[in-house]
């Protein structure tokens, strides 16, 4: 019980001074260490006798030591704080980003997902996920390169990334797979986005490597009120991408029978 209410008291004192900030964190630190010099003086002399005397040198000894010596104290102190704030960041950066494509992995998109599921579930929101699959890869590797390969990963990955609106969710699914979360958007809407999304790989331009051109082929699913749960949408998407690449490939295939082939 103690140690659940020091952790709790921390957490609270972390974020405190987080959402303070640097300055005003060493200033304010400062003062208190001067209001308690001042007071803690201040009582020793009420017990000394003869104290008058020396009442304005003990105050201003009692000020200016904690001036001088709490800023560099507090700083190596907040400094610290700072430094943690920046090294949990950066490892939950690290949790959530896929490491090659720089994009969220599948992790981060399930929870995303699962929350947009939720979501609807309750309101009806919709929302509409797209599964993507690089055509040929494994040619792609076998023939120029698994160095290749991966610079074909990250180039799709972002021109995708970028494509889409900030608030949907792009991630790496595995391996050549990729995958898009699209809020507040309906299967027709959702199609659409598809086909952009597929336009945007084929026009990338691959200077002074090979190979010349990238395609990929796209599958549609989108919520609906029916669907049990998450991974019923999921599967559908899968689904529609299969058949997209059952059809030829460089094209989107969407749940609601619409058909996008490549132009």
């Amino acid at each position: 019980m103690t140690d659940k209410i020091i952790e709790r008291t921390y957490q609270r004192y972390y974020f405190w001074l987080l959402r303070l900030g640097l300055v005003r964190s060493l200033a304010l630190s400062t003062m208190i260490a001067i209001t308690a010099s001042v007071l803690c003086t201040a009582a020793v002399m009420l017990l000394m006798p003869d104290s008058r005397a020396y009442f304005w040198y003990n105050m201003i000894v009692a000020v200016a030591s904690p001036l001088v010596s709490a800023p560099g104290l507090s700083l190596v102190a907040i400094s610290m704080v700072y430094k943690l704030n920046v090294a949990q960041t950066a490892l939950t950066l690290a949790a959530e980003t896929d490491a090659l494509t720089g994009v969220a992995n599948r992790r981060y998109f399930m929870a995303q997902a699962e929350r947009a599921f939720a979501e609807a579930q309750v309101t009806g929101t919709a929302f509409a996920v797209v599964m993507i699959d690089i055509d040929h890869f494994k040619a792609i590797n076998d023939t120029h390169g698994h160095s290749i390969g991966d610079e074909v990963l990250l180039d799709v990955a972002q021109a995708c990334r970028q494509a889409l609106r900030t608030s949907d969710c792009f991630a790496r699914f595995g391996g050549e797979e990729f995958v898009a979360l699209l809020h507040r958007t309906d299967g027709a809407g959702a199609a659409v986005i598809a086909e952009v999304l597929r336009k945007t790989v084929a026009a990338l331009a691959f200077e002074n490597r090979t190979p010349p051109a990238v395609t990929v082929s796209l599958g549609v699913a989108s919520y609906l009120a029916n669907s049990e749960s998450l991974h019923d949408i999921l599967n559908e998407a899968d689904r529609q991408l299969y058949a997209a690449k059952a059809a030829g490939r460089n094209r989107v295939v969407a749940a609601d029978g619409t058909v996008r082939l490549a132009s």
